[in-house]
């Protein structure tokens, strides 16, 4: 039986960890618009960050800012599309080296791919071991490693060197797993540098449990048929859902150590007040 839940959930591309699956997660109400999302066959929870609003008012510029899950299987038309309208030159992959061997980003004509382990095989390992007895826990411990953790300010901090020197009509993409943790917090940092308030910062990442709903509703199918104890569903529940109890501890653990998130991007970082001027010239309308 293990054998078949393994497969299935491969397949749907979720994270495996059998004996601690998940109950049907109630449908997420966003106020985040749908006009955000890429529809893309070959991939999940795509989106433009491009139309959110600064607190000054300006406006974060379309096209620019890509977000989504792997990219593993992308069609030819999700390519085209990418390519084409959003003049995608570079991806910057945010998975741990294991993952990125086992199932690598699909090559597309002229746009580089980048390895940008966020979390080390063996980071990943520890919060895996913490799941077996509390997902909650496993995630915030996951979160905290954002902040934490010198090889996540180096991955983090690799993004931005993308974004700093990247052309003005092409856009950039990152992306982790299903596209929401690692994903999510990458985007609260840079939605953070540009300025856009800490309110939307939050709808955005908690708009993943909406995009990410369809793969997870297979998931808890499969796992309800094999008879699973309501136990392990939660725990399971507690990994593949964002809440915003997650994204708070990274904060928190910002604010002890970098006095806010932004002290996070200045000191943890390492970008400048010209670098953050340069994102703001650069990503934001006039």
């Amino acid at each position: 039986m293990k054998k078949i839940l393994t497969s299935l959930m491969m397949a749907l591309g979720l994270a495996v960890g059998l004996g601690v699956p998940m109950t049907q997660p109630a449908p997420l109400m966003t106020t985040v618009q749908a006009s955000h999302q890429i529809k893309l066959r070959g991939t999940n929870n795509a989106r433009d960050l491009g139309g959110y609003q600064t607190a000054t008012k300006q406006t974060v510029k379309p096209r620019l800012l890509l977000r989504s899950a792997k990219l593993a299987h992308l069609t030819a038309s999700d390519k085209r599309l990418l390519t084409h309208q959003y003049h995608l030159k570079t991806v910057v992959d945010l998975r741990t080296p294991a993952v990125i061997k086992a199932t690598p980003d699909a090559t597309i004509p002229s746009v580089k791919l980048m390895k940008n382990p966020v979390v080390s095989d063996n980071t990943m390992a520890s919060v895996n071991r913490v799941a077996q007895t509390s997902g909650s826990r496993s995630m915030i411990k996951l979160y905290q490693s954002f902040v934490t953790t010198q090889q996540a300010r180096h991955a983090y901090r690799q993004l931005f060197e993308q974004l700093l020197k990247a052309p003005s009509n092409h856009a950039i993409l990152w992306h982790c797993s299903e596209g929401k943790d690692r994903t999510g917090f990458a985007s609260a940092l840079v939605l953070t540098a540009l300025g856009v308030p800490k309110k939307t910062v939050y709808q955005d990442y908690l708009a993943s449990n909406h995009y990410n709903h369809g793969l997870i509703s297979q998931q808890v199918s499969a796992m309800k048929h094999h008879g699973y104890s309501n136990g392990a569903i939660t725990r399971k529940q507690d990994t593949l859902l964002v809440k915003k109890s997650y994204l708070d501890a990274a904060y928190q653990a910002a604010d002890k150590k970098y006095g806010s998130l932004t002290g996070y991007l200045t000191k943890g970082l390492g970008l400048s007040a010209s670098d953050l001027a340069q994102l703001k010239q650069h990503y934001l309308t006039k």
